[in-house]
């Protein structure tokens, strides 16, 4: 993992990339929910990087969209792929723009949102994996043209041994696990049920 210096410093500036188009539901997307609602509890100052889709068009508070979501099955769900056809220039101004301490990214390597975000990045790039399952041809071919970007990751989370397990096949490295969060708060009034 990384070492970010601390000495003398504020609150960082982090920007989550979900290249699922948040808030739209799904397991990776509250993950980034939490994830942005933990750190700004923490006086960070944190924005989301996504993708449009459906009604959510345009960039609103701390959510930046770049490019437009597309429904595409992937791993026996259904993944979204971001299409667009100015994302390296508006990349480009994003990170010129806000010009943030850390880019944490959630499955780096779904086309194109990420890995454009990714290629074009010059500070500390983290990455949570998520997705797992058998062989996967687009990551298998992938990894041929992705190895520049998995180079550019100074830290690499995988959310369980399986999640490991597989993108550890195709791009190798040092994985931490850590789990998917819990939110306490919501269970810390929770009654037992009556037996």
């Amino acid at each position: 993992m990384v070492d970010i210096p601390r000495e003398g410093r504020g609150p960082l500036k982090i920007g989550i990339v979900s290249p699922y188009g948040y808030p739209h539901p799904g397991g990776v997307n509250e993950h980034v929910r939490f994830t942005y609602e933990a750190m700004t509890g923490m006086g960070h100052d944190v924005w989301i990087i996504t993708s449009k889709y459906g009604r959510e068009r345009e960039s609103e508070g701390h959510v930046l969209r770049l490019g437009t979501g597309w429904a595409a099955p992937a791993n026996g769900s259904v993944g979204r792929v971001t299409l667009g056809l100015r994302f390296k220039k508006q990349a480009r101004e994003v990170l010129e723009e806000h010009e943030f301490d850390i880019l944490h990214f959630h499955e780096p390597f779904v086309p194109f949102l990420s890995p454009t975000m990714l290629d074009q990045s010059s500070t500390v790039n983290i990455a949570t994996f998520h997705a797992f399952g058998g062989f996967s041809p687009s990551y298998w071919i992938g990894r041929r043209f992705a190895g520049h970007l998995a180079a550019k990751l100074g830290g690499r989370i995988a959310v369980s041994g399986a999640a490991r397990h597989f993108i550890n096949r195709y791009f190798p490295g040092d994985y931490q696990i850590i789990p998917n969060g819990v939110d306490m708060d919501r269970f810390t009034s929770a009654q037992p049920f009556e037996e």
